[in-house]
């Protein structure tokens, strides 16, 4: 027992100091494997534990650097400014050197799912730490575009929201663009309901979105919903 004892250092354990106590394990023939294992077991705990305060304390300091994103890209309709928005190409001018700085890294990856495309956002620390998030989209089909720009622009929506939540980035220009806090998004279902009728009715889909003041599909507005399906069943009304 008293031999056991000294293989560990005296005070709080860290990370360093109790891979020391495991090379001295391992070189004691008395110590079965399963002891060992154990070891290990915490060892790679300690570790985790250690990487995601490094994350987290990374991500203050990333947090007080990040300055607001102008949003530099509008939809007019009529003359009239409808909504605006970053682009991808902006956000990521502004935010990859400060992320390089702080240790983190930003990779995407998409997985299609029925009538939606599954966009997943990860964001990694240098110390092993990383969150991931996703979001469900509809895809945008039909009209001017056709389907691989359909999925291209389904893709950039869905990087543009999700590094604006994972970083919890401000955009300039937030709650002044006429939509404010009730811009909320349709869900992937009702996306996919407006696309189906989209395809059935051969809609203009460039001049529909102009109608509905969105630069794609899926930024239209909940609010809005009824008001695109009305327009769509009126078209569909119109053909019979």
């Amino acid at each position: 027992m008293t031999e056991e004892k000294s293989l560990v250092p005296q005070g709080a354990p860290s990370t360093a100091n109790f891979l020391e106590v495991i090379q001295r394990v391992a070189l004691d023939p008395s110590v079965d494997v399963a002891k060992m294992h154990g070891l290990l077991d915490v060892q790679e705990r300690m570790m985790a534990k250690q990487a995601e305060i490094n994350f987290n304390a990374d991500f203050s300091q990333l947090q007080n650097e990040l300055p607001r994103i102008t949003k530099d890209a509008k939809i007019v309709m009529k003359g009239q400014i409808i909504s605006t928005y970053a682009k991808y190409e902006t956000i990521d001018t502004v935010i990859r050197p400060l992320l390089i700085k702080h240790g983190f890294s930003l990779r995407f990856n998409t997985e299609p799912q029925g009538q939606t495309i599954i966009v997943t956002g990860t964001l990694s620390h240098r110390d092993g730490h990383s969150i991931t998030d996703k979001i469900p989209l509809g895809i945008e089909a039909g009209g001017a575009k056709n389907s691989v720009q359909g999925v291209g622009s389904t893709i950039a929506y869905g990087k543009r929201y999700l590094v604006g939540m994972m970083l919890n980035l401000v955009f300039e220009g937030e709650d002044d663009d006429g939509q404010g806090a009730s811009h909320r998004r349709m869900t992937a279902q009702q996306v996919a309901e407006i696309n189906s009728k989209l395809a059935a009715t051969g809609a203009d889909v460039a001049g529909f979105l102009k109608y509905m003041g969105a630069e794609t599909i899926n930024e239209i507005s909940a609010t809005d919903y009824d008001k695109a399906i009305v327009a769509l069943n009126r078209k569909a009304s119109a053909q019979k």
